[in-house]
């Protein structure tokens, strides 16, 4: 069985399931690479349940819901992939937090790697930001359909679900459209009139 985030009041965690993918994929770079344009979304990230999301695995964290879920509260999760591959960004994709496969060990880059992806970051529900840098450098103004292209993600409740499915020992009924802004980051109004605004407003 695959165990549920620790988190009964975060009801929007997301991830990416542990297949391989090919390299010419956009690679994931981190929520640190999203906060030089995105500082407010990310201040707010930060203070969420989401962000944390990692910290709920190790031992003596989120004791109560554990218990509640009949897990040991005493063990320490964060090396059990089944857990893990919901607690973090990217999982075991280029540039993500690195696969734990047993019998082997992490390069030395997988070992720096891992602490920058911990916790459910801005590209568990966006996508990954590797081909978005284009738009940080010349600081241009950009609709939502040119960032689609580059494999930008609008998260939904299939994106949801990834993670906030029945079969989880913690898992909790929740409504998608009262939830994001509010477990997720801050909805900010961007500069360019995206069509991402009128949808996250929308709950879409």
């Amino acid at each position: 069985m695959r165990f549920w985030p620790f988190l009964l009041a975060a009801p929007f965690l997301v991830s990416v399931d542990s297949t391989a993918c090919p390299r010419e994929e956009a690679a994931y770079v981190g929520s640190k690479s999203c906060q030089k344009c995105h500082f407010k979304e990310y201040g707010s990230w930060q203070k969420t349940k989401m962000a944390l999301a990692f910290k709920t695995l190790k031992p003596g964290e989120a004791a109560e819901a554990k218990k509640k879920a009949n897990l040991d509260a005493a063990k320490d999760y964060s090396k059990d992939a089944k857990c893990v591959v919901c607690h973090v960004t990217g999982y075991g994709k280029p540039g993500g937090y690195p696969a734990i496969v047993e019998g082997k060990e992490w390069t030395a880059d997988e070992k720096a790697r891992a602490p920058l992806m911990e916790g459910v970051g801005c590209e568990s529900c966006h996508g990954p930001g590797e081909k978005s840098s284009p738009y940080k450098k010349d600081n241009k103004e950009y609709k939502w359909a040119d960032l689609v292209k580059l494999g930008a993600i609008h998260p939904d409740e299939k994106t949801c679900a990834t993670c906030h499915m029945k079969d989880s020992p913690t898992f909790k009924e929740f409504t998608f459209s009262e939830k994001i802004g509010k477990d997720t980051h801050e909805i900010l109004k961007m500069k360019a009139d995206h069509a991402c605004d009128h949808k996250h407003a929308e709950g879409k």
